[in-house]
């Protein structure tokens, strides 16, 4: 079998064959190029199934908006493998480029008898990573959840962090949550 288009060595032992040291040394190299390859396939198979990339982080604290947007500073990690959890920049920060499941919520309270549309987003560097377009909910009396995911090719050094847009007619709190999940490598 021809082990070329793996990349491996191909051992030149055609018949005749005439029995020296050089045989040996060939089906070595080859043997040492499996053993490579089995390792670097199992050391992806362990980064992309057992041990992705994650992270989760959160306001520590509510956090009161007087209306409009509402920016808010994710200042604690929950949990986050290979330095994800930027407490400093208030946010995710991607550490490998690759495909994520990204998404985030926020429970806004607004005051008694008023009413917020709030519509959640999800920034990327500083910029909206999706369209607000139909996501949204409809805040009224006290309280109420809003949340967005979705699947996105992230590059090694994105900020992620969550906006909240409201119709800015009365003022409301929020406690946020965002979350990175690392689906595929790039």
């Amino acid at each position: 079998m021809d082990t070329t288009p793996l990349g491996l060595p191909y051992p030149e032992c055609d018949p005749p064959r005439v029995k020296d040291l050089s045989d040996a040394g060939q089906i070595r190299a080859l043997a040492e190029a499996v053993d490579a390859l089995t390792q670097a396939t199992a050391d992806d198979l362990n980064a992309q199934l057992i041990s992705p990339l994650a992270a989760r982080m959160r306001e520590s604290a509510p956090s009161a908006w007087p209306g409009g947007t509402a920016n808010p500073n994710l200042n604690q990690t929950v949990f986050a493998s290979a330095g994800m959890g930027d407490t400093t920049a208030g946010g995710i920060r991607i550490t490998k480029t690759a495909w994520y499941l990204v998404g985030m919520y926020s429970l806004v309270i607004a005051g008694s008898g008023t009413e917020v549309a709030a519509r959640p987003n999800i920034l990327r560097n500083g910029s909206n990573m999706i369209s607000y377009g139909d996501v949204g909910q409809q805040v009224t009396v006290t309280a109420g959840d809003v949340y967005v995911s979705t699947t996105v090719l992230l590059t090694a050094g994105d900020l992620l962090k969550v906006r909240i847009a409201t119709n800015g007619a009365a003022a409301y709190t929020t406690t946020s949550h965002l979350w990175a999940l690392e689906l595929l490598g790039a």
